[in-house]
């Protein structure tokens, strides 16, 4: 009786432990990695970088492009895209964003704020353009993650593609989230979004060809529609 009495203690101990503790877990470690790429990216007065990126839909389409990305902060950026979707580039001045279709021949420029991250925003949310990986350039990235996984787990160190990397699993109720941080740079290297029950897809995203604080002139930015292609308004997004 005495035995089962304590079996029976045991097993409401720990319901009532399971029930009370908080499932929010966040590794230092992995924390301190964001914190330090964070710093990093935000001490940066220009960068460029490759960005591969691999898309699996639910639908069964899958997709890969090539990004190229000029940044000069606060607020200049050109990215050069070219992959299954076709070819298109972006410019961003201050002042507007100039959108072309080099497949369609086809433009559009669309007045822009004050700065990189708020246009980012308004693109996305306004026109569902997507930037890749755009994320890693917030700086309230850790935060953000915080806010968004239940948990952010520390996996250990990995070198991949000849990088010696750290490596992060972040998990809330739909997404798996692997992250890759070179340690040398502590800017990213490798993403890789997926989900619980394989329903939403898969994405993976690759960066290469880091340079930090290169010379980008103001002509970089600036677009000029080619002659003889077609000015098309960009679609806002459906709500």
């Amino acid at each position: 009786m005495i035995e089962k009495k304590l079996v029976y203690t045991f097993f409401v101990a720990l319901f009532l432990f399971s029930c009370s503790s908080d499932p929010k877990v966040y590794d230092e470690r992995a924390i301190a990695s964001f914190d330090a790429l964070s710093e990093t990216i935000g001490k940066l007065e220009s960068c460029s970088y490759t960005l591969n990126t691999f898309v699996s839909k639910k639908t069964g389409e899958q997709y890969t492009n090539e990004h190229d990305v000029y940044m000069r902060g606060p607020n200049k950026m050109y990215i050069h895209s070219d992959g299954t979707k076709g070819e298109r580039s972006y410019w961003y001045d201050g002042k507007t964003m100039g959108y072309f279709n080099f497949a369609k021949n086809t433009f559009d420029t669309i007045p822009a704020l004050e700065n990189i991250v708020k246009t980012i925003d308004v693109l996305h949310h306004k026109y569902g353009i997507d930037f890749p990986a755009a994320d890693f350039f917030y700086p309230t990235f850790t935060d953000d993650m915080i806010d968004n996984f239940d948990q952010i787990l520390f996996f250990g160190d990995e070198t991949l593609d000849g990088v010696d990397c750290s490596v992060s699993k972040l998990v809330n109720d739909k997404y798996l989230v692997h992250i890759w941080i070179d340690k040398k740079t502590d800017l990213p290297h490798k993403l890789v979004i997926s989900n619980v029950n394989n329903s939403l897809g898969y994405y993976e995203a690759v960066f290469s060809n880091w340079r930090e604080n290169p010379v980008l002139p103001d002509i970089l930015f600036e677009f000029k529609p080619p002659q003889h292609s077609t000015r098309v308004a960009l679609k806002i997004k459906a709500l």
